[in-house]
């Protein structure tokens, strides 16, 4: 009735330099099946097995795409010259970029608790667990530098993130007389992802931000499409310093209004960040949330049929193709068509609205 299980690894790689070079990782497990304690006896009929677990654990990842990151190296290109010598174009050198002598492993943290449980004979089945899992030193993109450098930054262990998250699975078998036999399971699991740590002294949108989550989508708010360019030379006329011209120009009829958001009388991005993200909002997230399955089986005298369903109950998407902007030129495989009828109603001899 209780079930313990550790593990200790020690992992070494030849991409790091030797103070970084080896590192150890444990990992533990604990089981407890309450249903064969004595005290639940008189259950044992209806629920014969309800386990509950915990388990943590570690694991190195060395996360490089290259066999000896933390060196300089320099390129060679034989005939890569512009010039003759010889007769025979001469070979050059590149300088080499920045490297970071302490890349490290990543350490990614593990916690799971869990509850399995088994009724009616073990013809409803079911678990449930949640999660939260810890990556630490993360490698992470080159912080952000003034231009000055004048190469490119390089990767370090500058990222701390988090993940958490649940799964519910249930399942029901059982039989109907001697020959049919049928199964039901279901499923569904949420997680999203934080980052807690990483160096972005701006708050630069275009980075990572401490304390926000991967994923989020930041956009403008749509007012609505002009219906006149009495309506489109009103919303500018609104906006008197600088209307909508960071987004582009010659506004007219069937083009989208977009909102003030910060009352300065223009449509911008401000200066990108989160302290000055303009007429910008968080409208969303693209991480799929709660996916579900459904799996479902029947045999009868030696006939099988089986059938499974996933799904996405929640996800939000920058669309950013034909299908967003119908207005583009169109090839043999593309037929966008607009849903709304508001410009094409007042607009009879337009095929898409302006976008």
């Amino acid at each position: 009735k209780y079930l313990v299980e550790a593990n200790l690894r020690y992992d070494g790689s030849s991409r790091f330099r030797r103070a970084s070079r080896w590192v150890w990782t444990p990992s533990f497990s604990l089981g407890w099946n309450v249903a064969r304690e004595n005290f639940w006896e008189h259950l044992q009929n209806y629920v014969e097995s309800l386990k509950v677990r915990i388990s943590y654990g570690e694991l190195a990842n060395q996360n490089t795409t290259n066999w000896y990151p933390t060196y300089q190296t320099i390129g060679v290109t034989t005939n890569g010259g512009t010039w003759l010598q010889g007769g025979t174009l001469t070979n050059v050198a590149a300088v080499p970029g920045l490297i970071s002598t302490t890349l490290t492993w990543e350490k990614i943290k593990n916690t799971n608790l869990g509850l399995d449980f088994g009724a009616f004979n073990n013809r409803l089945t079911g678990s449930f667990d949640y999660f939260w899992r810890k990556t630490q030193n993360m490698v992470g993109p080159g912080i952000e530098l003034p231009a000055t450098l004048g190469t490119d930054v390089p990767i370090t262990n500058n990222t701390d993130l988090t993940t958490y998250g649940w799964e519910l699975s249930l399942g029901w078998r059982d039989q109907i007389g001697k020959e049919f036999k049928y199964g039901v399971r279901l499923s569904i699991s949420d997680s999203q992802t934080r980052i807690d740590r990483y160096p972005n002294p701006t708050n630069s949108l275009d980075k990572y931000l401490e304390g926000e989550l991967i994923g989020n989508i930041y956009g403008y708010t749509t007012i609505g499409i002009a219906k006149t360019q009495a309506e489109m030379d009103n919303h500018l006329a609104s906006l008197p310093n600088g209307g909508q011209t960071a987004l582009g120009d010659k506004w007219e009829a069937g083009d989208i209004m977009y909102a003030d958001l910060n009352g300065d009388g223009k449509i911008s991005n401000g200066a990108n960040t989160m302290d000055d993200m303009g007429d910008l909002k968080k409208i969303g997230n693209d991480t799929p949330r709660f996916r579900t399955g459904i799996s479902l089986d029947a045999s009868w005298k030696g006939i099988d049929v089986s059938a499974m369903f996933q799904g996405v109950a929640k996800q939000y998407i920058m669309r950013n193709d034909w299908m967003a902007y119908p207005f583009q030129t169109r090839t043999a495989n593309q037929n966008p068509t607009y849903l709304g009828k508001t410009w094409t109603e007042s607009n009879p001899n337009a095929e898409f609205p302006r976008l």
